[in-house]
């Protein structure tokens, strides 16, 4: 098992990832989904930083995107960016062999090498130790933010 950056020739094995946590997570699956993710992922590219966690066989089992928040300069803070964490999933199949962790630290490793401010997540429960293994911890009480 491997984990390696997402290439354009991947798009559709991150597209098919994607599916797969939508179906797990209850949701129907919609005609079309897998192009139109494709798609997506690859115009964006730029702005999103992308791992698989690859079997011997090359078939891919995890994902992990992080989105590029880039700062705009501001009197009094300094300039950079910071990386949200959109999506990270492993395959059921592929569970409770570390892959979920191996996917952070390789993304925080370059995270490091980007000098990136910081990286954050929306924690769900049952990861929270997974998060809290990698150095995650809760943001200060000034981060909010509403779904509208």
């Amino acid at each position: 098992m491997r984990i390696r950056r997402a290439e354009p020739a991947d798009a559709l094995a991150v597209a098919a990832l994607h599916l797969q946590l939508g179906r797990e997570q209850g949701h129907a699956a919609e005609p079309g989904f897998l192009d139109r993710h494709a798609r997506a992922w690859q115009a964006q590219a730029p702005h999103r930083r992308t791992w698989l966690a690859v079997q011997n066989d090359g078939k891919p089992v995890g994902v992990l995107v992080a989105a590029v928040v880039d700062q705009l300069p501001r009197l009094g803070c300094p300039e950079g960016s910071w990386w949200h964490v959109s999506s990270l999933f492993v395959t059921p199949d592929a569970r409770t062999r570390g892959l979920g962790e191996r996917l952070l630290r390789t993304a925080l490793q370059a995270a490091r090498q980007e000098q990136v401010e910081r990286v954050a997540l929306h924690a769900v429960p049952e990861a929270a130790a997974l998060y809290e293994r990698v150095g995650f911890a809760p943001a200060t009480a000034r981060w909010l933010e509403v779904c509208p």
